[in-house]
């Protein structure tokens, strides 16, 4: 219990003094408090099982009573925020999702998929393969942002790079020839001045400018953009995943990124991308699925359902539970299941534990139409489109028809798509209409839910 007056200072502590020392024996934390059952604790420590109820109690409503005050002062302060600036006018915080401070990408479609740009205080992650423009698209927000709002947050940005230099070419190209910038003065303008970049060739020194020197260059620069690119280079380099050790560790150092970047993000009220890289997916578990033969339950779940089609509905729901199911809705591939014959799926690098960081994720994709020769095994591609598409956001709703995009010398451009079908999102919804079937979550008494 050594942590528990560091969690809770208030906290009084001398009705439960005769359990301290058998708690702390024995390496009780908070966190075991509030989550293994009292007997267990009572039964590895030994205490009176009725004391350690009484203390679990006691410690869940000092935290309820302290999330409860801290909640409060927050309002408390903001609320004496906006009456100071109540005369110069709304001032709004980067969380909320109707704040008018957003990162424009100063394209009107792609804005308008992002539900007018992207939104301080959070992650956001641009992932695609290589030469699909996930470089180009970071480039012009290190531009934009330096606009005053609406456009921009009129403050600096940072680009941290972990696999080459900052492309000042470019950047310069994009400056000079983006209709936006034309005709603006120094003040209102952007420029390369406003730009600061690091280069960070291993995890080592990554965490080091992460952690300490990234919060002072905040301060001192006035940055209202962070770039990480790529945040996959450095852990795919370093970090060997070839055992659940080595994962489970991978996955720590990802967490502890991901705090970082997070509690920069909100307390500056800034914005941080990080562009990914993809891998393949081999989408094999239809194959694998078909081939097993799954028990059949003794009696269908669902009164008046045979035994096989209780079996059908059991099998079906398991590989709409499964991670290959599951991932079509937070990777970017797979969700048109079925719309494209021919797709190259991919999964975002790192996995489950860097997506669970992430408050938004945006795909640009390579995509390409097939045609069949004569003798209907040969294939060839076509031309080659990009594809812009949200996956998930908390202040945009999914793209389900993706935009496309081009890299022209201003950046990235959208392109008209006159053949979008205007029943594409109901296309979608049918896709998943069995979800909302009773009978697809009647049969609860296989023996993964007991």
């Amino acid at each position: 219990m050594s942590d528990l007056l560091e969690v809770l200072p208030n906290f009084d502590l001398k009705p439960y003094s005769h359990l301290l020392h058998s708690l702390e024996k024995n390496g009780v934390t908070v966190a075991d408090l509030i989550t293994l059952d009292p007997i267990d604790i009572a039964r590895k420590c030994p205490l009176p099982a009725a004391d350690v109820q009484r203390l679990v109690g006691d410690v869940i409503h000092a935290l309820q009573r302290d999330t409860l005050q801290g909640v409060k002062k927050k309002r408390k302060t903001r609320a004496t925020d906006a009456n100071k600036t109540a005369d110069d006018g709304p001032e709004s915080n980067g969380m909320d999702v109707d704040s008018p401070l957003k990162v424009r990408t100063l394209d009107p479609c792609i804005d308008q998929a992002l539900n007018g740009g992207l939104h301080p205080g959070h992650i956001v992650e641009v992932v695609g393969e290589s030469a699909v423009g996930k470089t180009q698209f970071v480039l012009g927000l290190l531009l934009s942002v330096q606009l005053p709002p609406p456009k921009g947050l009129g403050k600096g940005s940072i680009y941290v790079s972990t696999e080459g230099p900052l492309h000042t070419k470019r950047l310069s190209q994009i400056l000079l020839h983006h209709p936006e910038y034309d005709g603006l003065d120094a003040e209102r303008g952007p420029s390369l001045d406003r730009v600061h970049t690091i280069a960070t060739n291993d995890l080592e020194a990554q965490e080091h400018i992460l952690r300490y020197q990234l919060p002072v260059a905040v301060q001192r620069f006035n940055i209202g953009l962070i770039v990480l690119d790529s945040v996959a280079a450095n852990f795919r380099a370093e970090h060997d995943t070839r055992t659940a050790a080595q994962l489970a560790d991978r996955a720590f150092e990802l967490a502890k990124l991901g705090n970082i970047l997070r509690r920069i993000a909100i307390e500056n009220n800034l914005v941080v991308v990080v562009t990914n890289q993809v891998s393949d997916r081999f989408d094999d578990s239809k194959s694998l699925l078909y081939s097993s033969s799954p028990a059949t339950p003794s009696s269908p779940a669902v009164p008046g359902l045979h035994a096989s089609v209780a079996a059908a509905v059991l099998e079906k729901r398991r590989e709409a539970q499964s991670l290959d199911h599951q991932q079509r809705f937070f990777t970017g591939w797979g969700d048109e299941k079925g719309k494209i014959k021919h797709e190259q799926m991919k999964t975002p690098a790192l996995g489950l534990a860097w997506a669970n960081q992430l408050s938004a994720r945006i795909v640009l994709r390579m995509e390409s139409e097939r045609q069949e020769y004569a003798g209907g095994n040969i294939w060839k591609d076509k031309k080659k489109t990009r594809t812009f598409s949200v996956v998930f956001a908390p202040w945009a709703s999914p793209t389900y028809c993706p935009l496309r995009y081009e890299i022209a010398v201003q950046g990235i451009v959208s392109i008209p798509d006159t053949e979008r079908p205007k029943e594409a999102l109901a296309a979608v919804d049918k896709g998943h209409v069995d979800l909302l079937d009773e009978a697809f979550w009647a049969t609860d008494d296989d023996e993964e839910f007991p």
